[in-house]
């Protein structure tokens, strides 16, 4: 099948400028993650949300290995 055949949402596509993708090392929370991409380890939620079918329903159970998807820091308005 060629990529023009299959629909693909661009803000995932890797090297988007709107995601970015982590790779989970050891030690590493979705707080640390989160305290590293946007300043402020409270947006972790953000990070779990767009990672749950990945993670799980535990946000506290991210395993070394796992490439996630960073979204873009929501600004407030």
């Amino acid at each position: 099948m060629k990529d023009r055949e299959t629909p693909r949402d661009f803000r995932d596509a890797p090297g988007s400028s709107e995601v970015k993708y982590y790779e989970v090392q050891a030690g590493d929370t979705l707080s640390s993650i989160a305290l590293k991409f946007y300043g402020d380890a409270s947006q972790y939620m953000v990070i779990y949300k767009v990672n749950k079918d990945l993670i799980g329903d535990n946000p506290d159970l991210i395993k070394v290995g796992q490439k996630l998807k960073i979204p873009p820091q929501l600004k407030a308005i």
